[in-house]
């Protein structure tokens, strides 16, 4: 009992310490992980979305790149139409010029008086000199076959200035310069990818490094809940940078998603906690069980002992006190006496046993052993008793049997258990069949009588120690302790083998012993 009571309590133990526990160090190690889920989350969207909008705004002037240089290639073609034309056609484009080496090749601007247009040629001139190594390398980018588009610092406000190479007609490369109005290139170029990025789901802004002041926003009216914190440069426009901020995802919205996480983990460890709850309800149950099941074997087995007690005690004191003169009654009460000893001694030996496997100090013995002959010997030994139950018991032995790696006193206790049962529960029909032999995996002995039979829900509770069927004939046809089957149990599992059962209410029984070849 103090081993299953043990197992209980470590049980319970388990179930009301590692639940919260885990819990605890669950939200613990979560914490963290989620402030850091959240930045992820918004970084890898801005990452994203910046390099979506960097490369439009990339594919932009490189589309005008290819405009210019598919022109410029045209012999005898008037460059100042064309460039007229290209200006008007792109708001954002203030000015255009070529360069040959460090000069200004061809230089066009729209709106600027003739004096305006002589300082802005002279400018850029100067900084195409402060930038002659990086001129050299896009020229070689170009005759590599890779055009790269590379912003310059013009150190004009609200104005950059995108400087690239291309391929004349002749074959020759030189470079050609585009200065656009920032702020007129972010609303009329990237502002309708900005809107088809964000949609409904950010807020996209784009600010001066600077100051932080927002030039241009997806959303043209007051957002209350907008706080842009998550910004990058764009690549093209480093005095700029893009922002982004999921549409309604607060951190208060994260934590209620935690929160609801939470929840349903709670709940997962309730359901947790009542399958624990049913399985040491199952368990205490089971045990109550075995202890009634221990209090009817007491009782059993207390009736069983007091029968042939009360018979010796009787027939003993009539012989002692000398009220029989018959001799022949005298030998017939001396064989009572005699009988029920050795049914007293059987009861006592059987207890001894089951207490010797139950606590796992019975030792086997285990030789080679010839099945046929401990079968024989146990059905000579009996012969007394079958004539006095009125028995006829057959034993079929199997012929060229190998031989049994085993206990034979053990499996003599199994054996007997088997006959015992099939003499008690014989009905009319008083016979009883012992066969042995060999299957494909086992050899067998059997035990088959036809008395009651067993129902087949009960077939197999039969061998759970202290059960005894209590309802139907079997239950009142003989008394027995409910250890005799778990006996037979326990040995045969100690040889490695089986004990099966086929029965049929009715038709009676067959056991049978199952040793490995």
């Amino acid at each position: 009992m103090k081993k299953p009571i043990a197992n209980i309590g470590i049980l319970l133990l388990l179930i009301i310490v590692l639940p919260p526990l885990f819990f605890t160090s669950y939200e613990m190690g979560n914490f963290y992980q989620n402030e850091q889920m959240i930045d992820s989350i918004y970084t890898n969207q801005l990452e994203s979305v910046i390099f979506s909008i960097n490369q439009y705004s990339d594919d932009i002037v490189s589309g005008w790149a290819n405009q210019l240089e598919q022109e410029l290639q045209k012999k005898d073609a008037p460059k100042s139409e064309f460039f007229s034309a290209f200006i008007n056609r792109n708001a954002s484009v203030e000015m255009v010029f070529l360069s040959d080496s460090l000069e200004l090749e061809w230089f066009y601007s729209k709106d600027l008086t003739a004096r305006s247009q002589y300082q802005r040629r002279t400018k850029f001139e100067g900084i195409l000199l402060a930038n002659e190594s990086l001129m050299k390398r896009l020229i070689q980018y170009m005759e590599g076959g890779y055009r790269k588009i590379q912003p310059i610092d013009i150190e004009m406000p609200n104005h950059s200035l995108f400087l690239f190479a291309y391929q004349k007609s002749d074959g020759s490369t030189e470079n050609c310069g585009i200065v656009v109005n920032t702020r007129g290139f972010i609303s009329e170029n990237l502002g309708p990818k900005i809107q088809s990025v964000a949609q409904d789901k950010f807020y996209l802004s784009v600010f001066e490094s600077e100051t932080d002041a927002e030039v241009y926003s997806n959303e043209i009216y007051e957002v209350t809940d907008k706080d842009i914190k998550h910004k990058q440069e764009l690549w093209l426009m480093p005095d700029y940078l893009l922002g982004i901020q999921l549409k309604g995802e607060t951190i208060e919205d994260v934590v209620r998603q935690r929160m609801w996480s939470s929840i349903w983990l709670i709940l997962i460890m309730d359901l947790i906690l009542i399958l624990a709850a049913y399985f040491v309800y199952r368990a205490v149950r089971q045990q109550m069980k075995l202890a009634q099941l221990k209090s009817e074997f007491v009782s059993n087995v207390s009736h069983e002992i007091r029968t042939p007690l009360a018979v010796i005690n009787m027939y003993s004191e009539t012989l002692e006190m000398g009220r029989v003169n018959d001799e022949a009654k005298k030998h017939e009460y001396y064989k009572i006496i005699h009988t029920e000893t050795n049914r007293l001694s059987g009861i006592v030996n059987k207890i001894l046993n089951f207490s010797k496997i139950e606590s796992g100090k019975r030792e086997l013995r285990f030789i080679e052993t010839d099945l046929n002959n401990v079968v024989d010997q146990i059905i000579q030994t009996y012969q007394h008793h079958f004539k006095s139950k009125g028995m006829e018991c057959n034993f079929q032995p199997g012929e060229n049997l190998p031989a049994v790696n085993m206990d034979a006193d053990a499996i003599t206790d199994a054996a007997i258990n088997l006959i015992d049962n099939a003499v008690k529960y014989s009905a009319g029909n008083k016979q009883i069949d012992v066969t042995t032999g060999l299957n494909d995996k086992y050899i067998y002995v059997e035990v088959k009588d036809y008395g009651l039979g067993i129902e087949e829900k009960y077939q197999k509770l039969v061998f759970d120690k202290f059960y005894r069927v209590t309802k139907g004939n079997l239950a009142h046809k003989a008394k027995g302790s409910g250890i005799g089957l778990s006996i037979v149990k326990h040995i045969m599992l100690a040889h490695h083998g089986t004990v099966s059962l086929v029965s049929k209410p009715g038709e009676g029984s067959r056991f049978r012993l199952n040793f490995l070849q």
